[in-house]
């Protein structure tokens, strides 16, 4: 019976720069120039997949439910169920990477995601669609580590932190690009053109990685078997919150018991989980460093940008959605979002160490409150161009971001002992993703619930005997002379129409209380992350400043009589 941690095969002679950070994850040998760049051009290839696919869904949502004829709540489903997966495995890939080689991690995960894509091309019902979208996310969940793999092997050794974070940032850009070119996929090809292209690139990717494959790391034993365990109760209690986030402003929170029966149950596996970890002497997760106050101030911070990064895929979208724009006329903008999260993703990996981690860290969060309040500004006759400051200054802000949080985990990990890599790196993801689903349904709840009260509030205010009302509802009325010969229902006409812009009027109140909720979370999460920082630095400064205790002599062998 192998000992958990012992070395699997024989170990090369590698040179100090070439050697693995950690067992499963490859070597950095030096390549050549040529080979460097298509290792970068791979790890974009990867990363902008992994994250193209779910977001082409998602921004698509209302045509695939269209198409394949589901209820808001089954299209919810789609989008919910493929983040369930891909929170989930995060809790077998590090170990699976470990004790199986990067190569077949490579070749299993990125087959699997390939096939799903493709398979989506020709299972169209919605019980299929279901299936392939839990597998999808099973395999995207290794694409961003593949990513930040290949990007490692295009830089020297002088640049890992920095290829780091470009390895990351990448990720972050499938989001706008998806929205860029929905309209042309949708316009070519339907829905159909959305899966293809989706194919078409995993299937791209699964050729680059054939044919660049990445250099042999260290295996080691790790597999045990109370992880089977421990990822049914964390990885099901996971999954059953996120389908509580996902599905709760859909259903409504307080009319589908079934949500709080899975919140129930979620607290009940996470907390069996839990003990079961804390007691093992290899745990999958450390919940001694969980626990910890410096880990937890840590994961929540990740957690609240998270959210209130939300104001683009809520906020921002919803609005542009209140305000009757269609995707074509916002091509424009998310290609200015697209160009600024790449600017954010160059810029912080070019710039990042350890004196400019914590300005970045703060200055995303400035700049997102910044974003916010200008947003908070809107009215009926914003368009996209009045968007382009606010939303730019959002991505790049977003794309900022990432790379100090990404440092500052990797910082905390050093000081705990690389053994505990599968716990800050399902927590980072944990974190990320939960963050982000809980943002977006805080946001949309309160959105509904303010558009509701400015609902009440503004009809309360228009009366028939206001003669401003009357000349309103008459003029909108008389718009429908030419095809409604009935005075009764042309006046019927006109209310619906006043109606109508009464309710896009209520919504746009109601995103911009979203937008000034984001903007005060902001800045409240700016003083609290200064605070930090600076105690942080004060406690480091004074552990530097402390005297070395002089060394204990060795006590003198006695000689002998």
């Amino acid at each position: 019976m192998p000992r958990h941690g012992e070395t699997i095969g024989q170990t090369p002679d590698w040179l100090p720069h070439e050697r693995p950070m950690i067992p499963g994850s490859p070597s950095t040998p030096d390549f050549p120039l040529p080979f460097r760049i298509v290792h970068a051009l791979i790890s974009v290839l990867i990363g902008v997949t992994g994250s193209l696919g779910t977001a082409l869904i998602s921004v698509n949502l209302p045509a695939i439910q269209g198409s394949l004829g589901l209820t808001p709540t089954q299209g919810a489903w789609l989008t919910t169920i493929y983040v369930m997966t891909n929170i989930s495995m995060n809790l077998l890939l590090v170990k699976y990477r470990q004790q199986f080689g990067i190569r077949r991690f490579t070749l299993v995960f990125l087959s699997l995601y390939t096939v799903a894509a493709f398979a989506h091309l020709f299972l169209d019902n919605y019980p299929m669609a279901l299936v392939l979208r839990a597998i999808s996310g099973v395999g995207a969940a290794a694409l961003s580590a593949l990513a930040m793999f290949y990007m490692l092997q295009a830089f020297p050794a002088s640049f890992r932190m920095g290829a780091l974070v470009l390895g990351v940032g990448v990720s972050q850009l499938g989001a706008p690009l998806a929205r860029v070119i929905s309209t042309g996929l949708l316009d070519a090809a339907y829905w159909h053109g959305l899966y293809a292209l989706e194919a078409c690139l995993a299937a791209a990717c699964l050729a680059a990685v054939l044919l660049f494959r990445l250099p042999h790391g260290v295996r080691i034993h790790v597999f045990e078997k109370t992880d089977v365990l421990t990822f049914a109760l964390l990885g099901g209690g996971l999954g059953l919150v996120v389908a509580v986030l996902g599905l709760g402003r859909i259903v409504w929170w307080f009319e589908a018991p079934w949500l709080g029966w899975c919140l129930a149950a979620a607290v009940v596996m996470i907390a069996i989980a839990s003990l079961v970890e804390h007691g093992r002497v290899h745990p999958l997760i450390d919940t001694r460093w969980v626990a910890t106050g410096a880990f937890l101030r840590f994961c929540l911070n990740i957690a609240l940008v998270r959210l209130i990064l939300s104001e683009q895929s809520v906020g921002a979208a919803g609005l542009m959605n209140a305000l009757g724009l269609a995707a074509e006329q916002q091509r424009l903008l998310y290609g200015v979002v697209l160009l600024a999260t790449v600017a954010g993703v160059v810029v912080s990996a070019t710039t990042l160490n350890q004196k400019t981690l914590a300005p970045q860290f703060l200055g995303s969060i400035l700049l997102i409150a910044v974003g916010a309040f200008l947003d908070a500004r809107a009215t009926v006759l914003t368009a996209p161009v009045n968007l382009y400051l606010s939303q730019a200054l959002l991505a790049f802000a977003a794309a900022m971001f990432l790379g100090p949080a990404f440092m500052f985990g990797i910082g905390q990990l050093l000081t705990r002992g690389l053994g505990s890599i599968i716990t800050f790196s399902v927590m980072f993801g944990v974190a990320q993703n939960l963050g982000g689903l809980f943002g977006a349904s805080l946001l949309g709840t309160l959105q509904t619930v303010r558009a509701q009260h400015h609902a009440v509030y503004l009809a309360e205010h228009l009366t028939g005997s206001d003669p401003a009302v009357a000349a309103t509802l008459q003029a909108y009325g008389g718009a429908y002379a030419s095809t409604q010969v009935d005075p009764a229902f042309r006046a019927a006409d006109g209310v619906a129409l006043l109606t109508q812009q009464l309710t896009q009027q209520a919504n746009i109140l109601a995103f911009n209380d979203v937008f000034r909720v984001i903007g005060i979370i902001a800045v409240a999460q700016f003083f609290y992350a200064a605070l930090l920082f600076v105690l942080l630095a004060v406690r480091m400064k004074r552990q530097a400043a402390a005297p070395t205790p002089p060394p204990t002599p060795s006590k003198p062998a006695s000689e002998p009589a």
